[in-house]
């Protein structure tokens, strides 16, 4: 027997909008005989058995099985076939038939810098696959605009490049969006990431989901799944309050009861929704407000927050992105306490007391501080200041040249090393002695986690901790030093305690956190001032052309 119950191969019956009118088919094209069986399964009732047909097809031939769905409701349905010969199977397409709902087409902006050979991979995948569908070619374009690298075209027919200044992925993606508006080029964007690696059938998924929907400001989050665990989701939207909190994090997309729930357990509506610009497509007549001057991190999680997007995930609509997590750096950290900040100073739904904020600020800061990275705990102090210090930061460093430089100068232990050299025999592995019941956790906290224990009861080795789970407090704990390292690859760095830059960027911390308190009110009103003004097309067209 052969399944096609997957998170790649289910029809995400939940994500149109069908009536009467419209039916929905399957095309097989194969060599043998056989039966098809097809079901249609929910999270919380039995699944049901919609359809049971024999099939004999000759040597590539196809045959179109009408499935029996007079209801569509948020399921997904699944096919199996059984052998009752030898069976070969080409090719297994769904199909809808009945009246489209809306002529959609799609213009997909990349944003690149010095990246042509991953744009041009993407770009020549692209174009092969519109060669094989000619019926997807009319509607659909691809821009890539260049900040100030090395791609000058691409193999891509109807495609094209714009040169731009470097004002990051923020600035990249709005030159696209203004292209596409000015020029009507397309009733939906597409924006996308230069080396993410997906399926061209994304786009085939994406317009038949639009093209069916009753939901005029509905959009389009493309899940990501990492490289390291390709099995595993890794976000399928996401939500933004006090911290980004991926959505079905960690389900195994190997077990369909959980692909079932990361597709239906995900409605619309939630609040503070947010989609990825690895791959999030929305319609352009729904955009009020543009996306804030961030350069990079924080744009695309303010771009839904202050538009009203209907924002769903579609099974199989996916992009392969390297960990997060082990790209982290003191710049990226810096970047992310930001955009955490200044998005509860500007948006009204997440304005709360000062002291959450104060708190949101701590625990970012704390988990570094605490855990010997002090140059990743500077970097969010140097965060922080800059977001206090006002609209005239982000006018004075749209091109963030100098805040980059000043992160490299402070980033000297904290960077991943290849061939990294350290000694297993003097370490602890990750997850051994913890320290995580209640009374380890109040002396953690009455010691500033050992800062202020003399070192004579310290353990005689350090922490080794993998990439993608550094700076743990709680393991950092009586310990001389941390190792983080990729052990496949060899490569991670080594951090030690020390008492006086802890002390000195807790003081610094505490510092921030007192202007915060003392003039948050004042700096929320600047901001909602500043905001309305960064919002607007005309500010974007005005520092991009």
């Amino acid at each position: 027997m052969l399944g096609f119950d997957s998170y790649f191969n289910a029809f995400p019956l939940y994500a149109y909008d069908l009536d009467e009118r419209h039916s929905i088919s399957l095309r097989i094209r194969g060599r043998g005989r056989g039966t098809l069986i097809a079901y249609k399964a929910y999270v919380d009732k039995s699944w049901e058995l919609i359809q049971r047909t024999k099939f004999s097809l000759e040597d590539k031939q196809d045959e179109t099985i009408k499935l029996d769905t007079t209801k569509h409701d948020r399921s997904l349905i699944y096919i199996s076939l059984t052998a009752e010969t030898d069976l070969t199977i080409y090719e297994a397409d769904y199909f809808i038939t009945g009246p489209q709902r809306n002529k959609a087409s799609i213009s997909a902006v990349i944003t690149t810098f010095k990246r042509d050979e991953a744009v041009q991979s993407t770009s020549r995948r692209l174009q092969d696959y519109l060669i094989q569908n000619k019926d997807l070619e009319a509607d659909f374009k691809l821009l890539v605009v260049d900040n100030g690298g090395d791609t000058d075209s691409i193999p891509f027919s109807s495609g094209k490049v714009i040169k731009n200044k470097n004002y990051g992925g923020a600035g990249g993606f709005m030159r696209g969006l203004l292209e596409v508006a000015e020029n009507k080029l397309s009733s939906h964007v597409l924006f996308m990431d230069d080396d993410a690696v997906f399926h061209p059938e994304n786009i085939r998924r994406t317009l038949s989901v639009l093209r069916y929907s009753q939901v005029s400001n509905l959009a389009v989050a493309g899940a990501m799944i990492t490289d390291h665990r390709k099995w595993m989701m890794w976000e399928n939207g996401a939500t933004f309050n006090r911290r980004c909190q991926p959505m079905h994090c960690g389900k195994d997309l190997r077990d369909f009861r959980q692909v079932l729930s990361t597709a239906l357990d995900n409605p619309p509506n939630i609040e503070n929704k947010y989609g990825g610009w690895w791959y999030f497509c929305f319609p352009i007549n729904c955009v009020e407000n543009w996306t804030f001057p961030f350069f990079v991190r924080g744009d695309d999680s303010y771009f839904s927050l202050a538009n009203n997007f209907e924002i769903i995930g579609i099974t199989g609509v996916v992009s392969h992105q390297e960990c997060f997590s082990v790209k982290q750096t003191p710049l990226t950290v810096y970047l992310d306490m930001r955009y955490h900040l200044l998005h509860h100073l500007i948006f009204h739904r997440l304005n709360g007391r000062n002291i959450k904020n104060v708190y949101m600020m701590w625990r970012y800061f704390n988990r570094f501080n605490a855990s010997y990275h002090y140059e990743t705990a500077e970097a969010i102090n140097i965060a922080i200041e800059d977001v206090l210090s006002g609209g005239k930061f982000w006018e004075r460093n749209l091109d963030m040249a100098d805040k980059r430089r000043q992160i490299g100068t402070i980033t000297k232990n904290e960077k991943v090393k290849l061939n990294f050299s350290w000694d297993p025999n003097d370490t602890v592995p990750h997850g051994v002695r913890n320290y995580e019941t209640t009374f380890w956790v109040l002396i953690r906290l009455l010691t500033l986690n050992g800062h202020i224990l003399p070192k004579v009861v310290y353990h005689k080795k350090g922490r080794r901790m993998p990439l993608d789970f550094r700076a743990n407090v709680r393991e950092t704990f009586l310990r001389p030093y941390v190792v983080t390292v990729d052990v496949q690859t060899q490569s991670g760095y080594r951090v030690d305690r020390s008492v006086k830059k802890y002390t000195r960027n807790l003081l610094k911390f505490l510092s921030l956190a007192m202007r915060l308190l003392t003039r948050g009110k004042k700096i929320q009103n600047e901001y909602h001032e500043f905001a309305k003004k960064t919002s607007e097309r005309q500010f974007w067209a005005s520092i991009l052309k």
